[in-house]
């Protein structure tokens, strides 16, 4: 009985892409490698350092541009799924204490390997 098992690296992006108030940034980390096997479900977690209102999860594939999966909106924990993963493979959940959310990965297969990483952007009001 041989093992298959996927290898799903996440990233942590540094802060300077996420500019914030003065500059300031906000600093993101999750899950740094996680190996898993095919048929499973595994769970990728995200933290945040300040109050966002989105968290967005992507998912990079060799040779393909960054695909975002789906978005999650932190103060309704309302799940916009985009259509690259059905409903069935992915979902988000908002951690308890507002900073921080896990993406679920579900039914895993071979095709689901990739480089999975969570992005946040601060929120700027207008200048008037």
């Amino acid at each position: 009985n041989r093992r298959s098992g996927l290898h799903l690296p996440s990233a942590t992006l540094p802060d300077s892409l996420f500019p914030a108030d003065g500059g300031a940034g906000l600093k993101l980390s999750q899950t740094a490698l996680l190996v898993a096997r095919v048929g499973s479900s595994t769970p990728l977690d995200c933290k945040v350092d300040a109050w966002v209102k989105y968290i967005h999860w992507y998912r990079h594939q060799e040779g393909t541009a960054p695909k975002r999966l789906l978005y999650l909106d932190m103060s309704t924990s309302l799940v916009q799924r985009d259509f690259v993963l059905k409903a069935d493979k992915v979902n988000a959940n908002k951690g308890r204490d507002s900073y921080s959310c896990t993406l679920s990965l579900l039914k895993l297969e071979k095709s689901d390997e990739g480089v999975y990483y969570c992005a946040a952007w601060a929120y700027h009001s207008p200048v008037l």
